[in-house]
């Protein structure tokens, strides 16, 4: 079943194949911690969660040949939110992503080869049996990410985010590409508090001290 949802961006969740013990194969999305807290990674940017599959996929086991994992961004409406979250019982909780965590030289924070990202935690919770299901994103969220790129200077970075949403996957690749060539990692944790996104428009990585979202919750209406 594909996932309906409201949201002013299209969003993307990164997956890779698991094979069980029957050797039945199920899709198995990232997910995101930060302090203690956390849910499935969810991202506005397709650039930014190709940018993160890709990390996973390089860096985790860079000294073990042959070893790699498969990471890879899909459209969130084209995976089974509802089948997901009722093996959860019925509750989930989504880390919508807006950037990477980062030192203060602007390096991607990747400990133990998983990407940091910075994020805003949603819960979300099933309604009951027999509605149709439509996840509803609080578009406060939204609003306060704007801020966000806007305080780094990305005035125009909502209109980047569409266009490569739409992007057609060769010309796409190529952005990828452009982003990775310009990337810089630190396999230790960050210091301090920073963070960083990558402006497809301007073609480089802006990073800077960022203000803490300890305690910044909401709550996404399911109808």
């Amino acid at each position: 079943m594909l996932t309906d949802y409201t949201a002013p961006f299209a969003l993307w969740i990164v997956v890779r194949p698991v094979y069980l013990c029957d050797g039945f194969c199920v899709v198995e999305p990232a997910w995101a911690k930060g302090g203690g807290q956390g849910g499935l990674a969810v991202f506005v940017s397709r650039l930014h969660a190709s940018i993160y599959a890709t990390l996973r996929n390089t860096v985790r086991f860079p000294d073990v040949p042959g070893r790699t994992e498969k990471w890879r961004c899909i459209a969130l409406h084209t995976f089974d939110l509802r089948s997901y979250m009722l093996n959860k019982d019925g509750r989930l909780n989504c880390a919508v992503s807006f950037g990477f965590t980062c030192d203060g030289a602007g390096a991607l924070s990747c400990v133990n080869g998983v990407p940091r990202l910075r994020f805003i935690e949603l819960m979300c919770e099933m309604p009951e049996a027999g509605q149709d299901v439509v996840f509803s994103f609080s578009r406060w969220v939204f609003a306060f990410m704007h801020d966000q790129w806007e305080r780094l200077g990305a005035y125009g970075y909502a209109q980047s985010i569409d266009r490569m949403a739409v992007m057609d996957d060769r010309t796409f690749a190529g952005a990828l590409a452009v982003a990775m060539q310009a990337v810089s990692v630190t396999h230790k944790a960050p210091e301090g508090d920073y963070w960083t996104m990558y402006d497809a428009d301007a073609a480089h990585w802006i990073s800077t001290p960022a203000q803490s979202l300890a305690g910044i919750w909401a709550t996404p209406t399911i109808h």
